[in-house]
């Protein structure tokens, strides 16, 4: 860690001003252990309406890496971006926390993980569900094996992906590398993968798309897990209220984990609720997400991050699903040379 601060807290650079660059700079707001000291963009007018007073404003990555005395860096460009800026920060020595998905190909998730670990930093992935109080309460229930083992996963996540509803980048195939899969059916794979303990090891699926959109808008998928257990995902963007469930069917008991209501535990025709979800749930996650990644860059015992190769992991469900879908096969991903 470099000790150039007036503080003893860590100096992080933020890559990338829009609304994921803005909710780390948000979280990161009055921690003890890390302030946020320089945010860049190529849009100058966004990095500075971010950094307000107290940080430096840059337009180009490697400057920022080159000057501004960081100890780690938060990247949040847009997806094809993350590679080549994640490639740069481990040129420059620094820990890199990287917005998922981690990128839009595996082979690239595979120079992200190598290039940091030639150069002996710190790369973590932004799965934020993993520091989520109410997905690690649902987490530890499945791991104790209170309920036995999970039988039947299924998830259901809905989106706006109409024209105007998010930056135009997202609907980009080169910048985005995808639409719902990607961006938002991460989370969904992320989480089917997490809860369980499992991996996700063969992917049937379907995505459909609506005119005037070049990427995808919704889709569904058929998983077998590692250890055999099926899951379901599903992804909507067709006018639907914002619901975001899974459910963990063990042999037991069922868990309901919603991200609008909370977790609840589903046994003998009854619903308990077991935690509420927090209107500030996500501000939490992120802020425990951001003192995880600062701990594990000092090194301390018991520090909690996401790191490469899972988060590379998620990205070769997502990139099976779209094979799966433009082939006409289920996509194993345990034998399978280009996602595997």
């Amino acid at each position: 860690m470099n000790d150039r601060a007036p503080d003893d807290r860590a100096r992080i650079g933020v890559v990338g001003a829009g609304g994921f660059g803005a909710a780390h700079v948000r979280a990161a707001a009055g921690a003890p252990g890390h302030r946020i000291a320089a945010v860049c963009d190529v849009r100058r007018a966004a990095a500075a309406e971010l950094a307000g007073d107290g940080a430096a404003v840059f337009t180009d990555h490697r400057a920022m890496f080159a000057t501004a005395a960081l100890d780690a860096v938060v990247v949040a460009a847009p997806h094809a971006l993350h590679t080549p800026i994640v490639l740069d920060a481990a040129d420059a020595g620094l820990p890199v926390l990287v917005e998922k998905p981690m990128a839009t190909t595996v082979e690239d998730c595979t120079a992200m993980i190598a290039a940091c670990a030639r150069a002996g930093t710190l790369l973590a992935v932004a799965h934020i569900l993993h520091f989520d109080p109410v997905a690690r309460h649902a987490r530890d229930i499945v791991a104790s094996g209170r309920y036995g083992e999970p039988v039947l996963v299924t998830h259901r996540r809905s989106a706006h992906y109409d024209p105007g509803s998010r930056p135009g980048w997202f609907f980009d195939p080169q910048q985005a590398g995808g639409g719902i899969v990607l961006n938002v059916g991460t989370h969904g794979l992320d989480r089917i993968q997490w809860l369980t303990g499992s991996r996700i090891g063969r992917v049937t699926g379907v995505v459909r798309g609506r005119p005037g959109v070049a990427v995808e808008t919704d889709a569904i998928a058929l998983l077998e897990l590692a250890d055999g257990t099926a899951a379901g995902l599903t992804l909507t963007s067709r006018g639907a209220p914002y619901f975001d469930e899974t459910e963990i069917a063990l042999e037991g008991a069922t868990l309901r984990v919603s991200g609008t209501e909370g977790l609840f535990l589903l046994q003998g025709g009854r619903s308990e609720l077991l935690r509420p979800a927090a209107p500030d749930r996500m501000h939490q996650a992120l802020r425990a997400q951001l003192d995880g990644f600062v701990a594990a860059v000092r090194g301390e015992p018991g520090a909690r991050h996401v790191d490469g190769d899972y988060g590379r992991s998620v990205v070769a469900a997502a990139l099976a699903l779209y094979r799966s879908a433009a082939d006409g096969v289920a996509v194993d991903l345990r034998t399978d040379p280009v996602v595997a």
